[in-house]
């Protein structure tokens, strides 16, 4: 700290304050700028710290709204754990998911809890986007009287990390609210983390009021989850068998795989599997480095080798932004300094390339200890599950997209599809855990009709949803809509397709092969050709689901539904649009995209 720094305190005072400061994290910073927040909201007067078996008047102080936003579910687990700590510590919460938040209630308020992730490139999950808007629109309300926190989770593998948490953590502010904790930003391991804010920041909303609490390090958090099978705690499952779906002649591959798995899930939901990096670029990061790949080197207090926890602990396959970002810090250049600062640019150079790819183009000594410090952990790879529990008890099944394609002389390979692509399962299972996808859920009415859109590896959940269906009594209208390159080749599970069909559990298919037609079809386009009748489903009740590629297929799905909606129901764009979101709103219209 500057010593020409404006101050009031001390010097004394401030070397103290400079020495305590420094030696916190972020989280402590955070609960320490909410206690400061607090005091200074009472103008000063000493507050109370959080006193051991002192219990505070829950009535005494207003209740603390929980507000989640959540994509895949997470935000709701940390909201879930939130509102228990809550409690546990004498107050009152109201748990709510933001898509369900009236939002006229936002200017009676008083105490806020936001937990919310991002979507994507910085965009907010459907269950915030109304709120999101709301808040930066021209009816927001004043919020001077309000009190808040925000929670953000996300993946700083991507250029907006933690967006939408940000926003509504400035935006809030900007609206009058006071802040009584500092944002953190949880990365993909996010729940120690989110354990450790929740154990300082909620607190700082009883302090603010005058109130006591029990001691923080007292609450229990519930473990009980621990003893599931989860990332870190995965279920090692026997492969079954292993299947390539593709014809012959096909350029690429996509493999049906079976797993022996003891575990509870639901269609919809998806399998992750905890893959190790390939020997091959392992030894390629370790030659353009120059290490050795014995040497010994500490990871969560313990000694492994540089070669081993290459191969198991960190991500080799791709450059991230956060990797990148810590590797211009350790070793400046200007060449790739101009590279970050520029969105482009640095799209086009991440996309392709990987770890040694960066050490062989920016090349710098380094050792074994700030080269594992440099990267990311390995994180687990997402596969819908392709199967009903209540068809296959006892298994789980994948379709699984093998990655695989040239860049700079090199073959370039998916880390999970080439692991999974060479198991042979004569010695070792694979460690899989079940990441819940409640925004991909079959209706709960089994007679309700369902129209299912999906292009490649994205046909997956259907698969798991028609299994599902064709084993209850009573059962509503399907159609699947399936895209791929050629009939030939890639027509994913064709044979069951016609099982279900002669059953009676799928009523209805329509195909898209882009690649054997002179003008290219794609699932959107055969969505048009049934326009009427897709317009009639959804009128009847039907609910939707489009799976698959984000940046295209959804989108352009999405904007046929709307002008299918437009013409068929005879409405303004803007009311057929509007149509479309009460749809989601209303979980009819469901999305798994990546």
């Amino acid at each position: 700290m500057s010593n020409n720094f404006a101050t009031p305190l001390s010097a004394e005072q401030l070397e103290t304050f400079r020495l305590l400061t420094n030696s916190l994290n972020e989280v402590q910073l955070a609960w320490m700028s909410g206690y400061l927040s607090a005091l200074t909201a009472q103008n000063g007067v000493p507050v109370s710290l959080p006193v051991k078996n002192e219990n505070i008047n829950a009535s005494a102080i207003d209740p603390i709204t929980i507000l989640y936003g959540s994509r895949t579910g997470n935000g709701k687990e940390v909201a879930m754990k939130a509102e228990k700590m809550v409690t546990e510590f004498g107050l009152s919460a109201t748990l709510k998911s933001m898509d369900e938040y009236k939002l006229r209630d936002l200017q009676s308020e008083k105490n806020l809890l936001v937990i919310v992730s991002t979507h994507g490139e910085g965009e907010p999950p459907f269950a915030a986007k109304e709120l999101h808007e709301f808040i930066f629109g021209k009816r927001a309300p004043k919020l001077d009287h309000v009190k808040f926190a925000v929670l953000a989770l996300g993946d700083s593998s991507y250029l907006q990390f933690c967006q939408t948490g940000k926003d509504f953590d400035l935006q809030l502010e900007k609206l009058g609210a006071k802040r009584l904790a500092q944002m953190v930003s949880c990365d993909v391991d996010f729940q120690d983390t989110a354990d450790q804010w929740l154990r300082v920041t909620l607190p700082t909303f009883a302090i603010a009021t005058g109130g006591k609490i029990i001691d923080s390090t007292d609450a229990v958090i519930d473990t009980s989850a621990a003893q599931n099978y989860s990332k870190k705690n995965p279920y090692y499952a026997e492969l079954l068998e292993k299947i390539n779906l593709h014809g012959r002649g096909s350029e690429r591959q996509t493999l049906h795989i079976e797993l022996e798995a003891d575990l509870s899930f639901e269609p919809g939901d998806s399998a992750g599997i905890i893959p190790v990096n390939s020997s091959e670029l392992v030894n390629e990061v370790l030659s353009v480095t120059g290490l050795n790949p014995e040497e010994l080197i500490e990871i969560k207090n313990s000694k492994i080798s540089l070669f081993d926890s290459l191969l198991q602990e960190f991500e080799l396959s791709k450059i991230t932004v956060d990797v990148l970002k810590r590797y211009l810090e350790f070793a400046p250049n200007e060449k790739l300094a101009a590279i970050y600062q520029s969105q482009e640019k640095l799209q086009e150079y991440l996309f392709g390339r990987d770890i040694a790819d960066l050490f062989s183009d920016f090349p710098t000594k380094l050792s074994a200890q700030e080269l594992i410090n440099l990267l990311r952990p390995l994180q687990p790879r997402l596969y819908s599950i392709a199967s009903s529990p209540k068809a296959n008890p006892g298994e789980l099944h994948l379709a699984v997209g093998v990655v695989e394609y040239q860049n700079g002389g090199r073959i370039r390979l998916g880390t999970c599809s080439s692991y999974l692509s060479e198991f042979d399962g004569n010695e070792n299972k694979i460690p899989v855990f079940i990441e819940k996808n409640p925004n991909f859920r079959l209706p709960q009415n089994d007679e309700t009709p369902i129209i299912m859109v999906g292009a490649g590896t994205g046909i997956a959940p259907y698969r798991a949803f028609v299994q599902h269906r064709e084993q209850s009594a009573k059962r509503g209208k399907s159609w699947l809509l399936f895209g791929n390159r050629n009939f030939e080749t890639e027509f994913l599970y064709q044979t069951d397709w016609q099982k279900f069909m002669k059953s009676g559990a799928l009523s209805k298919m329509d195909v898209a092969f882009s690649r054997d037609t002179d003008k290219r079809v794609y699932v959107q386009h055969k969505l048009e050709e049934n326009a009427a009748e897709v317009y009639r489903w959804l009128e009847e009740g039907a609910h939707f689901y489009i799976c698959g590629d984000m940046k295209k297929m959804a989108t352009d799905v999405q904007n046929t539904l709307v002008s299918i909606v437009e013409n068929q129901g005879t409405m303004s764009k803007d009311k057929a649009t509007e149509y479309v979101n009460k749809l989601q709103k209303e979980k009819r219209l469901q999305l798994d995209v990546y």
